[in-house]
């Protein structure tokens, strides 16, 4: 590595010299964090309390009630489930013929089949069903079935093995034979989830989804009981909307009644705001005649911008109606004239829609207009099924709103986009994120509508990801979008992936935009489950080219300025081992200092590390931790570094932030090495 390979500015990247500092960046990347966390729910950790640990590395996450697996870099993995969750089952499960016969399966051979449709009682049928035996239960996770072997299980356990987003092999038999094998030389059960169209033949039982209302009763009983009577008397008003219901969803609305129920909500507003019953009054809203004309324009506005002020609202409303008013100009008379609707009421909009309106939280925030629970992220993929005429017309107003100046707006725009991915993938890949793909400035906007598709459904984040691994090593702006990218939820859920992508886009990246985009997403990977990767992945880009060590550099000093107080990151202190610390802050405090480029000399690019490691120091005269990760520093400081080190160090004794004994150690440990 030479200096003269250090990043450059990208066309463009270079402001003035009042340009935004790094430290000023990172502050505002926190910001808005917090701030789309708030919007619409999502950003860094936003799986909350819903993290389980594996025991061979893998995290269970919550999301909605669905669970799935991040999957670790093991070949083979078991995860223990939540014990909440065994504890549901015993106490809510709805027993069903195909628990009962899968049972008698298993009580003769050591491997079953559980065929069925996704969200419909699978897994909690075949945790029911090893429950009942006796059997200590785990979920069974692998790249390659082949590759499971006796070792890795254990006796007198019972396995979930999920494979429907597994590639069952050209000769599925032979496999089935094989975990057969295994299973009963280890002296383990195992019943796999198969998808209705596996062709496996042997030892299959067929799912049968249990009765959605008995599921919601159940539940109820489990969580509010003394809501269970009042219920008797709607049973055939619930029955109405919950008859179609899978059973996830109805555990769902279970727990929606339970909180209205501890709110004080009245029974018949909670059933009247079921999402399932407001669909389908949706749809018969939807071929009304004499409905305010501009009513259907105010409801697809409000089921992408909900949360966000009326006034916001509407104005993209009737940017809409415009919109669909050209279109249908083109189809009729254009001499022909149209009444202006200029004396609609908002509350006829209200109405029809079956949104709702709040007043702000202060004074001149104005009124908020939000969706009835259950309905933010259904709301929009029904109404474009029930409206495919203007699915062209909707795709160039969401387009326009991705380009608003409000902030908010933005987010809002491109979360609604992510979830019109869910409806058809292909349309919308072609629509928005290919060609925002080649476009630098929406980069940011891609990353929120990716995120937000590949959450709302586990067949399109295996899409999305496939797409991205494409992009990583694409054009310039594919790779800065990649990389964005991957900083999300997709990338925390994927840290194989993305560690992978991450170093190479920065391997092959000349340009500085480029390096602080993968640090930032870098950061926004880093938690509790991926702490332990990221810092060693980091490290290693220490001893890389430059563009890796600039990287790495602008990632940890993002990292040392994350809160520590959270528990939802992890403390670089305790990071082991500490070798992996003394290079960051290493590399992270020699690109802290200006170089000299040729005959020029180039500005520090993390300046920032040289007042984030004065906080170390302070610390250090009472953590033993912090003082010995910060002796190692010293000790191994490089000659580039040990001017500047004895000029801070005597600059923070002077300003009080170590103390004179402090000092003369660390002095001292710099002289003799």
């Amino acid at each position: 590595m030479t200096e003269e390979n250090n990043p450059a500015p990208a066309a463009g990247d270079a402001g003035p010299a009042g340009e935004e500092s790094l430290g000023e960046k990172i502050e505002r990347e926190q910001q808005e964090r917090r701030l789309r966390a708030e919007m619409i729910g999502v950003g860094q950790n936003w799986f909350g309390g819903s993290e389980y640990r594996a025991e061979d590395g893998g995290t269970v996450y919550g999301a909605g009630r669905d669970l799935y697996v991040q999957q670790p870099e093991e070949d083979v993995f078991t995860i223990s489930p939540h014990p909440g969750s065994v504890a549901c089952i015993g106490t809510c499960f709805v027993e069903t013929a195909s628990q009962r016969e899968l049972v008698t399966r298993l009580t003769n051979r050591s491997v079953a089949l559980l065929r069925g449709e996704p969200h419909s009682g699978r897994s909690t049928t075949a945790l029911s069903a090893l429950l009942e035996m006796g059997l200590t239960c785990q979920t069974l996770g692998a790249k390659d079935l082949k590759k499971v072997r006796p070792a890795h299980l254990r006796a007198r356990h019972g396995y979930l093995l999920r494979a429907d987003d597994a590639t069952w092999h050209r000769h599925p038999e032979t496999v089935v034979d094989q975990l057969r094998a295994v299973a009963g030389a280890s002296g383990a059960v195992i019943v796999a989830l198969v998808p209705a169209d596996c062709a496996v033949t042997k030892s299959v039982v067929l799912h049968e989804p249990p009765s959605a209302l008995d599921v919601f009763q159940k539940w109820i009983a489990y969580l509010a009981e003394e809501l269970s009577g009042d219920l008797q008397q709607h049973l055939e008003q619930l029955h109405e909307h919950i008859a179609g219901c899978r059973p996830a969803e109805a555990v769902e609305m279970a727990h929606q009644f339970a909180e209205g129920y501890r709110q004080g909500r009245p029974l018949t507003e909670m059933i009247d705001n079921l999402p399932y019953a407001a669909l389908t009054e949706l749809e018969k809203n939807l071929g009304l005649e004499d409905a305010p004309s501009l009513a259907r324009h105010f409801l697809i506005s409000g089921s992408v911008l909900f949360g966000l002020p009326e006034a916001v609202v509407s104005e993209a409303a009737l940017a809409l109606a415009a919109r669909i008013g050209q279109e249908e100009q083109k189809e009729d008379d254009p001499d022909e004239e149209r009444p202006l609707q200029v004396w609609e009421r908002l509350s006829q909009w209200i109405g029809y829609s079956r949104l709702s309106e709040a007043e702000g939280g202060r004074g001149g925030q104005g009124r908020r207009i939000d969706v009835r629970p259950g309905l933010d992220r259904r709301l929009l993929p029904t109404l474009w099924a029930q409206l495919p005429a203007i699915r062209p017309v909707l795709y160039d107003w969401l387009a326009g709103l991705v380009e608003a100046d409000d902030w908010r707006v933005q987010v809002k725009a491109a979360d609604a986009i992510g979830r019109l991915a869910t409806c058809d993938y292909e349309v919308i890949d072609k629509r928005f994120f290919r060609p925002w793909s080649v476009e630098r400035s929406k980069a940011r906007v891609l990353t929120w509508a990716l995120e937000s598709a590949a959450l709302a459904d586990r067949d399109v984040a295996a899409l999305v990801r496939r797409t991205l691994k494409g992009w990583a090593t694409g054009s310039y702006n594919q790779r800065l979008a990649a990389a964005l990218s991957y900083g999300s939820a997709i990338g925390v859920g994927n840290p194989g992936d993305a560690l992978a992508a991450f170093r190479t886009i920065a391997v092959a990246t000349n340009y500085l935009e480029t390096c602080d985009a993968v640090a930032r997403s870098v950061a926004e990977i880093y938690t509790a489950s991926t702490a332990q990767r990221v810092l060693g992945e980091l490290a290693r880009w220490t001893s890389g080219e430059a563009s890796e060590q600039v990287t790495a550099a602008l990632a940890f000093v993002r990292l040392v300025s994350l809160p520590q107080e959270q528990d939802a990151y992890p403390a670089l202190r305790d990071h082991q081992p500490v070798s992996d610390l003394v290079a960051l802050w290493t590399n992270a405090l020699s690109w802290g200092l200006s170089r000299k480029a040729g005959k020029s000399r180039s500005p520090a690019f993390t300046p920032i590390s040289w007042e984030l490691v004065a906080d170390w120091a302070q610390q250090a005269a009472t953590d033993p931790t912090t003082d010995a990760i910060l002796t190692n520093v010293l000790a191994q400081a490089p000659d580039r570094l040990r001017k500047s080190w004895t000029f801070h160090l005597h600059l923070w004794n002077s300003r009080a932030t170590i103390s004179a004994a402090n000092l003369a150690r660390y002095l001292l440990l710099l002289k003799e090495h």
